[in-house]
């Protein structure tokens, strides 16, 4: 009896690790993944106002080929808001990526022999 109890136990330990570990592998804050070529500016110095930050799409850290939605609660509106990449002109793109709860954001530009378009900088 007592073998089977601590077996039983085990188990439920186990089961418990793999449900915290599978948590914590989908963060909201993302992981920031640079793609290679893009000259990145700085970020936004009022990203404290933009705090609750979540990804509505896949977390692409700031990838810029691939576009991201992101949702965030404006401090200065007092209301939940979603916003995306978006291309600045043809050759850049301002970039979101949540990071320690805050949506950050900054302008990019595109790698050469790229383009933005809808959001991402694409091939030309």
């Amino acid at each position: 009896m007592k073998k089977e109890l601590v077996i039983g136990i085990v188990i439920v330990l186990a089961v418990a690790v793999i449900v915290v570990v599978s948590m914590n592998s989908t963060q909201t804050t993302g992981q920031a993944a640079f793609t290679p070529g893009a000259n990145y500016g700085p970020i936004g110095q009022n990203f404290n106002v933009y705090t609750q930050c979540s990804y509505v799409t896949t977390d692409d850290g700031w990838d810029v080929t691939r576009q991201t939605t992101v949702k965030y609660y404006n401090k200065l509106e007092g209301a939940m808001e979603e916003y995306s990449d978006q291309c600045s002109g043809a050759e850049s793109i301002s970039e979101l990526h949540c990071e320690d709860g805050y949506r950050k954001a900054r302008l990019v530009n595109c790698p050469s022999g790229t383009a933005c378009k809808s959001g991402a900088c694409v091939a030309e």
